[in-house]
């Protein structure tokens, strides 16, 4: 697949599953997905992981760097886990 491809599939990605608000952390306002909330959708989730690690860049968060990736009006990322452990995408707006 070519990056345009991957980019189509996750925004269909994006489009289709539930995001949830995180309401235990208020003062960093952002809203996640979760890997199990989505079965039909894991070939997706690991394509969006692989991209936003791909094509991303650094920041830290705290003490912490995280990798993020801008898509649209939203910036992604994940925690940094080994894909097969990954079960949360974030996501704020920009």
């Amino acid at each position: 697949m070519s990056k345009e491809e991957v980019l189509e599939k996750i925004k269909e990605y994006i489009d289709c599953v539930r995001w949830k608000f995180a309401s235990t952390m208020p003062e960093h306002p952002h809203e996640y997905t979760v890997r199990e909330w989505n079965y039909e959708e894991e070939d997706a989730f690991i394509i969006f992981v692989k991209y936003i690690r791909g094509y991303g860049y650094q920041k830290r968060f705290f003490k912490k760097m995280i990798t993020y990736c801008d898509i649209g009006d939203y910036t992604y990322w994940t925690m940094g886990a080994p894909i097969e452990e990954t079960v949360v995408i974030n996501r704020k707006e920009r």
